[in-house]
């Protein structure tokens, strides 16, 4: 930065300088000279307008690409949940449901009841049976 104000400031005093002696020694050259770096710096700030322009519409422009960077990011990131939630889904639909409780993993009757149970059953299917005969 230091270097570019010491350059200008430098370049200034060169051309007030020189434009000092050309004037001594060419009247008329020094109003040519004069127009001709007039006209130079017109267009240099016209160049330097349109300069900071395209800058300004480039940062501008990368600033908008990395908001919508972000916004597809949430996309992403939204899409990789969802699609790791499915996936959690899946590897529990492809386990075995567990075995439903049963009283007969806890419970084996005495060898009397069973007895007492194979004649109950007996009797109450040949009742059933009977009915079902005679309704029939």
């Amino acid at each position: 930065m230091a270097v570019a104000v010491a350059g200008g400031l430098f370049n200034a005093f060169a051309f007030a300088g020189a434009g000092f002696l050309f004037k001594m020694f060419d009247k008329n050259g020094y109003a040519k000279e004069a127009h001709r770096h007039n006209t130079a710096i017109e267009n240099l700030t016209a160049e330097r307008e349109k300069y900071l322009e395209e800058v300004t519409d480039r940062r501008n422009r990368i600033a908008q690409l990395k908001s919508e960077l972000a916004e597809a990011n949430k996309d992403i990131n939204a899409t990789n949940k969802s699609l790791e939630l499915v996936r959690r889904i899946n590897e529990l639909r492809r386990k075995a449901m567990p075995r439903k409780p049963q009283l007969s993993n806890h419970y084996k009757p005495s060898q009397e009841m069973e007895e007492y149970m194979a004649v109950f059953g007996l009797i109450a299917g040949g009742v059933v049976g009977g009915a079902a005969y005679l309704l029939l």
